[in-house]
Formats: structure tokens, C-alpha cells, sequence
């Protein structure tokens, strides 16, 4: 079983636990005794069902992601969301279903006592069970996304290593005899694992030293510093990237059937959607009337597949109109009415007609206003890649950065948005689509991404 599927089970396994320990605390603190077989056989089938629903949850809301640096910081607010939607759910549920039982009560003293659990579990137990000794790996990388890796993997015990040495290019140059150097580091601190950018050009020379180290006494793994990245953070290093990377990766053969599977997908799905959304058509329009008398829909220009232009329809939520194809940043403001409409995401259903017609992709990278995606094309290398692919309602870069450019020109937070669309240009599937469109429900409950 691989490192991250052992996380992943753990996690899961804890948290039944944690949901079936609060749920004996649950009774035992409402009724004041130790839960009778006769009251456990009619609290534990309904909520055995309501397992499978909250690990959903909590699926959706990220609690079972990489348990990087970042999610910790997010780790109580988030557990704390989830549960108050897992007894949201429950309610529901012990509505619709005839359990025989209303338990309301019970429900909000579960809600306290599975949060508390959950967050030990998560915040105490799970550290432990971190790998007990971290074996050395030295770091041969340049620029800030090397740093960036020493940083969340030095500082954060899930992973079984940690950096002893970085090396960058011109201490690789500038270092005297620097072969002999490095074997010595590593005979004298047990080095087992070296992790470098094949990439770089000096770097590229000194592989064959790293292939000559294979063959000694002492046993060690070489890691490429680009994939571990990218597994680390779920985005890619832009700033180390070449053209053959590209080259690699944006075949159209290779993706050939997935795109047709996924144009169906983006039909039936838009036609399924697009009979139940009318219905509210006639409300929104209503709302928005009512409110300022002005236009019901906004068009505007957006850079789709191959840079080609694309006309997106939206229900307006500005008190004007966006001029995509000149304006570096909008000055307007949201209407009330607009306000709701983007919170839901309801503005965006007319986009289910750009879909359709094949401007739009269910999934894939958010179209950017010509102005701003020429400029950023000057100043961030490979931006153009993104254009590859299809823009989408939702993508790789909303469901994991929370930090994304709004509004107007943002070079450096538009680079790390590039490197979430880059690597699902990689490793675009059917699967990571199905994983994006999941998560992108909790986007909207917790009034997140773009």
C-alpha cells in the first residue's frame, strides 16, 4: 500500500470511529446512563447510514487531502463546517426516512461531541502516527519553489524525510571537486534519499554522478525534483519548466477518447440542467428588474480554446457592463440582487448555453478577459499553455487555490494559478474531472473559489 493510501485509510478508519464513539457519548450524557442494547438498535442503523453520508462530506470539504501545511492551519474551521452539515443532513434525513425516531436533542449534543472528537483524532492521534524516524535527503534545486518544498516538507511530520543540504546551481558550479564533497555528506550523514531538477541545465550535467552513486556500497533513491513537487502540492513548479514538458503533454492523441467522453459529459449534462434551471429563469429575471430596471444578461468576452475568442453569457450581478476586451480591472459594483446570484453561482447558469455549444467545458481552466490574458502572456512564461485546453465553469485552480486573482492584474498570485491549470493539463482524466465537479459543491457551500 502506498504512503498516501495508508494516510488516506487511516483517516477514514478514524473517523468511523470518532462518529461511533460520540454517538455511545451522545446517549450516555442524554439519558444519563450507560446506552441500553435496546436504545443503541435504534440510534445505530440510521446513523451507520449517516456515516457514509458525512465521510461524503468531509470528502467534499477537503478533510481528506494532503494534510500539508496549509490544510492543518484550515483543519478545526473546516471539521467544524463539515459537522455542522452533517447534522444539517441527518435532520433532513430523519424527516424524509420513517426511522421512528426524531432525536433533536441528540443531534445537537452530537454535533459538540463528534467536533471534539474528530479534532483530537485529527489534531493529537494522527501526528503520532507519523513516521517515528525521518531519514536525510539532500535537495538539489533552484528558485523559490525549492524553498517552498523544504518549507512544507521539513516542517511537517507526515512525511518520512526531511532536507539535511540544498544545493542550487552555482553552489554546484562554484564548488571545488564537488563529486567527492557530496559522497562524503552522504556516507557521513546516512543520506538515503537525493531529490534534483533534472531540468536545469548544470544540474543536467551532474546526473551522471548521481547514476555513478547507484552502484556504491551504500543504498539510496533519487527522486525527480518536478514530480515530487508536483505530488507534494498537486500544481507544477513553473518556474523550472521547459519546452519537451510541454511538448510531452499536450498531444492531442494521447487525450483522444476522454475528449469525446468528456463532450458528452459537457452535452447531456448542459441539456439535464438546462430543463430544471428554466424554471428559475422566470425568478432571477423578476429580481433583477425589480431591483434597477437595467439589463436581465450580460455578454462578455473571454479567451477560450487556442486563444480563440468566446462570447460567455451570465445574469448580471454589476451595476454596468464588464468590458473584457480592453479593461485591466473592473471598477463596477455588485447590485443586492447580484450579490445572491454570485454567492449561489446562479448567475453563471446561462453559461450552461456556453457549454452547449461547445465554448465551455463543465471542467477546465476559468476564461480570462483577452486584456488581461495578453498582458499576463508577456510576463509569465508559458501562459499560453492553459489555452490548450477548454475554459470550464470550474477547474483545478478553484477547488485548491484560495488565494486567486480578482478583478484585476495579479502577475504573482496568476503564476500560481498557472501552475494548478498546468497540472491538469497533465494529468487531465475522467477521474480528477469527477473529483473537480464534487468538490466544486463545497466551493459553493463554503462561498469559496472563483
Amino acid at each position: 500500500m502506498g504512503e498516501r493510501a495508508r494516510e488516506l485509510s487511516i483517516l477514514i478508519l478514524g473517523d468511523i470511529i470518532a462518529f461511533n464513539v460520540a454517538l455511545w457519548l451522545t446517549l450516555l450524557v442524554r439519558y444519563f446512563e450507560l446506552p441500553t442494547l435496546e436504545r443503541l438498535e435504534m440510534h445505530v442503523p440510521p446513523f451507520l447510514i449517516f456515516s457514509g453520508v458525512w465521510l461524503f462530506v468531509f470528502f467534499i470539504l477537503g478533510l481528506y487531502d494532503k494534510h500539508t501545511n496549509l490544510l492543518k492551519k484550515l483543519l478545526v474551521s473546516r471539521i467544524l463546517y463539515a459537522q455542522i452539515i452533517n447534522v444539517v443532513v441527518a435532520g433532513v434525513l430523519f424527516f424524509i426516512i420513517p426511522f421512528g425516531i426524531t432525536p433533536k436533542t441528540n443531534l445537537v449534543l452530537y454535533l459538540i461531541i463528534s467536533t471534539i472528537l474528530v479534532s483530537a483524532w485529527r489534531l493529537r492521534l494522527v501526528p503520532s502516527l507519523s513516521p517515528k524516524q525521518r531519514h536525510k535527503a539532500i535537495l538539489i534545486a533552484d528558485g523559490p519553489e525549492a524553498v517552498e518544498l523544504v518549507d512544507e516538507i521539513n516542517h511537517n511530520d507526515r512525511y518520512n524525510y526531511y532536507f539535511i543540504r540544498i544545493v542550487d546551481e552555482q553552489t554546484l558550479i562554484n564548488t571545488p571537486d564537488f563529486e567527492s564533497k557530496i559522497l562524503a555528506l552522504m556516507e557521513k550523514e546516512r543520506v538515503e534519499l537525493i531529490v534534483a531538477d533534472s531540468t536545469g541545465k548544470h544540474i543536467r550535467s551532474f546526473l551522471p554522478v548521481l547514476f555513478d552513486l547507484s552502484f556504491l556500497r551504500f543504498e539510496f533513491t533519487f527522486l525527480d525534483f518536478n514530480r515530487l513537487y508536483e505530488d507534494t502540492f498537486d500544481r507544477v513548479p513553473v518556474n523550472t519548466l521547459r519546452y519537451d514538458w510541454f511538448i510531452s503533454n499536450i498531444s492531442q492523441s494521447k487525450k483522444a477518447i476522454y475528449d469525446v467522453v468528456k463532450r458528452s459529459i459537457d452535452v447531456v449534462g448542459a441539456l439535464m440542467l438546462l430543463l430544471p434551471s428554466a424554471l428559475l429563469f422566470p425568478l432571477v429575471a423578476l429580481a433583477i428588474k425589480l431591483e434597477d430596471r437595467g439589463a436581465l444578461f450580460y455578454t462578455t468576452v473571454r479567451v477560450g480554446q487556442y486563444n480563440r475568442p468566446v462570447t460567455i453569457y451570465k445574469f448580471r450581478t454589476k451595476n454596468g457592463a464588464d468590458v473584457g476586451s480592453q479593461a485591466l480591472s473592473s471598477q463596477l459594483v455588485d447590485t443586492k440582487v447580484g450579490s445572491i446570484l454570485r454567492v449561489t453561482r446562479i448567475d453563471e447558469l446561462p453559461q450552461l448555453l456556453n457549454v452547449l455549444r461547445g465554448d465551455l467545458s463543465f471542467i477546465g481552466p476559468r476564461p480570462e478577459m483577452p486584456a488581461l490574458a495578453s498582458e499576463y502572456a508577456t510576463r509569465i512564461p508559458y501562459y499560453n499553455a492553459r489555452h490548450f485546453l477548454k475554459p470550464g465553469l470550474s477547474g483545478w485552480a478553484q477547488i485548491n487555490n484560495f488565494d486567486v486573482p480578482r478583478g484585476g492584474l495579479d502577475v504573482e498570485r496568476t503564476v500560481t494559478k498557472l501552475s494548478y491549470d498546468l497540472f491538469y493539463l497533465e494529468r487531465r482524466s475522467l477521474l480528477l474531472d469527477v473529483q473537480i465537479a464534487m468538490k466544486t459543491i463545497a466551493t459553493i457551500l463554503m462561498r469559496t473559489g472563483t
